[in-house]
């Protein structure tokens, strides 16, 4: 062999290993490429998987293996409103007969009240406690900012019970509408008041007499 072809024999194996190398090389940089991009992909199907699936949830309501439509919620919110209803009323109902079997009949009224204006007349007057009483109704007409002021022409207490008689203004010539029954509901609100167990009302359009009783 001549030292030309050896030459070339030399140069013929070298490009051949270089190329050999380069192709290895390239194989070597495609394939951490392609597991990088598995791995991107993988990665929010598995996040996906992990993230917790909120239930649905009906009030009342429980349905396996069923897709509840908007009407059938409707339907169950409605339902779910109705019961709710029903037992607010029968709540009320309850007191009603409470109040019911608690309340006077209009004989014992008439002869409670009789009992009421006799002890007015037979008590001792308690001075402190009549003053006391009389002046906070007196304060109550002033400072209740009424649309009229009416005259007050008995305020009378004893030892345990009272009689007021509020009468229309001689200058005015109708009361607003249920002007007496106002004052009555203000009255019950106040604090002093309460010491009342028992409250008699009557009124007219000229007039309200009311006598109350701590007993």
């Amino acid at each position: 062999m001549s030292k030309l072809a050896f030459g070339l024999s030399i140069v013929a194996s070298f490009i051949c290993g270089a190329i050999i190398m380069f192709m290895l090389q390239t194989n070597n940089t495609v394939v951490p490429t392609s597991e990088r991009a598995q791995i991107s992909v993988i990665e929010p199907a598995i996040s996906e998987q992990a993230a917790p699936v909120a239930p649905i949830s009906v009030s009342g309501v429980s349905n396996v293996g069923h897709q509840t439509s908007p009407e059938e919620l409707t339907q169950e919110a409605l339902k779910q409103q109705i019961a709710e209803l029903e037992l607010q009323v029968e709540s009320q109902q309850a007191v009603i007969a409470r109040y019911r079997t608690n309340a006077l009949t209009s004989d014992e009224i008439d002869s409670h009240l009789d009992q009421l204006y006799t002890l007015l007349a037979q008590q001792e007057r308690n001075e402190t406690w009549a003053y006391q009483v009389e002046t906070a109704m007196s304060d109550f007409l002033i400072m209740a900012d009424l649309p009229i002021q009416p005259n007050v022409s008995v305020s009378k207490c004893k030892s345990s019970v009272c009689q007021f008689k509020l009468q229309r203004p001689d200058d005015v010539t109708v009361l607003p509408e249920h002007y007496w029954r106002n004052i009555t509901d203000d009255l019950m609100l106040q604090s002093w008041w309460k010491q009342f167990k028992y409250t008699s009302t009557t009124s007219s359009d000229d007039e309200l007499v009311i006598v109350v009783s701590t007993d």
